[in-house]
C-alpha cells in the first residue's frame, strides 16, 4: 500500500505535493460538502489500487471532518458508489 500524503485540496502519493506520482483533488461545494474533481493515477501505477485508496483517504477526511462527499470525477463516482460502507458521506 503506498503512502498516501495529504496537501492543499488534494491526497497525493510521492515526494513532492507539486509533482506527485498520483493525486485525487477536490474542491469545496459549502460548509459542509466537498466534490471530488479529479483523479490522476499514471499508467505505470495502474491495477495497484491506488486510486481507490486515493478515494478511501478522502472519504475518511471527510468522516474526520463532518462533511458529506460528491464526486464530478467519474472514476471516483464509480469507487464511492460500489462501496456500501462510503454511503455515510456520499451526497449523491
Amino acid at each position: 500500500m503506498a503512502e498516501i500524503k495529504q496537501g492543499n485540496n488534494k491526497f497525493y502519493i510521492g515526494e513532492n505535493e507539486n509533482d506527485p506520482q498520483a493525486q485525487i483533488t477536490y474542491v469545496t461545494v459549502n460548509d459542509n460538502q466537498i466534490d471530488i474533481d479529479h483523479t490522476g493515477v499514471p499508467d505505470e501505477l495502474g491495477g495497484q489500487g491506488i486510486g481507490s485508496q486515493l478515494v478511501g483517504a478522502v472519504v475518511k477526511y471527510a468522516r474526520d471532518n463532518d462533511l458529506k462527499v460528491s464526486a464530478s470525477c467519474p472514476f471516483a463516482k464509480k469507487v464511492i458508489e460500489k462501496h456500501d460502507e462510503y454511503q455515510d458521506v456520499y451526497a449523491g
